[in-house]
């Protein structure tokens, strides 16, 4: 896994305005029965400062985002998250535009990258944190699954295609994730799933709000 962006404080000398996108990723998995394919929206805000401040990483600026983790079920019962994280917040500059406009994005970096409406395949070393679960009503059975071993545990078969990320038009997705797992609105659930991840071996960069990898609100 990429360890995350570092993001550096907004200045807070004056702004640009801001850029609001949404970014649609797509995850498709072949099986032994055809490929499947899930997919959420996200909606992210990014302001700069209207000094274009420079520090060591780049130009400052404030980010968030909102929506949800992207889900697909690989078999009946089975499903495989993409887990969202703050790589989120500058992906699409660094997909479409340049790794160096993700790390010190400019306005024009962001008006192009705004209006854009390509899809483009993510590189393995953007690929979001997956993860699965052996019973999804059991938020300690979660394990973390490797990108190019999905047959290792969901059976001879299964295997990765693609992630892609686009910007688009389409809605911030909302529901989807609570649906399946019900058990995020229990914070002892939500620990149980933490713990359980933790032992795979998955290793945060920093604190993390656990229930947000799931859903940014």
């Amino acid at each position: 896994m990429l360890a995350a962006l570092s993001l550096p404080l907004l200045a807070l000398t004056g702004c640009w305005g801001g850029n609001n996108w949404h970014q649609k990723m797509t995850i498709t998995v072949a099986t032994p029965t055809g490929e499947v394919s899930g997919s959420a929206v996200t909606a992210v805000e990014l302001t700069l400062s209207e000094d274009a401040l420079w520090t060591t990483t780049g130009t400052a600026y404030g980010a968030k985002y909102s929506g949800e983790a992207v889900v697909v079920e690989v078999a009946p019962g089975k499903y495989l998250f993409a887990l969202l994280d703050e790589r989120l917040k500058t992906l699409a500059l660094k997909v479409f535009i340049d790794p160096y406009a993700a790390a010190s994005p400019k306005k024009e970096d962001l008006d192009r990258m705004e209006a854009t409406r390509a899809t483009k395949p993510l590189s393995p070393e953007d690929y979001p944190l997956l993860v699965t679960f052996t019973d999804i009503n059991e938020p300690k059975s979660a394990k973390q699954v490797k990108p190019g071993k999905l047959s290792e545990i969901f059976g001879p078969g299964f295997s990765l295609k693609s992630i892609t990320l686009e910007v688009t038009d389409e809605p911030v997705t909302k529901g989807k994730i609570l649906e399946v797992c019900e058990w995020l609105d229990d914070q002892t659930s939500v620990n149980l799933f933490w713990k359980s991840l933790l032992a795979t071996g998955y290793q945060p960069n920093g604190s993390t709000e656990v229930r947000r990898l799931f859903v940014g609100d």
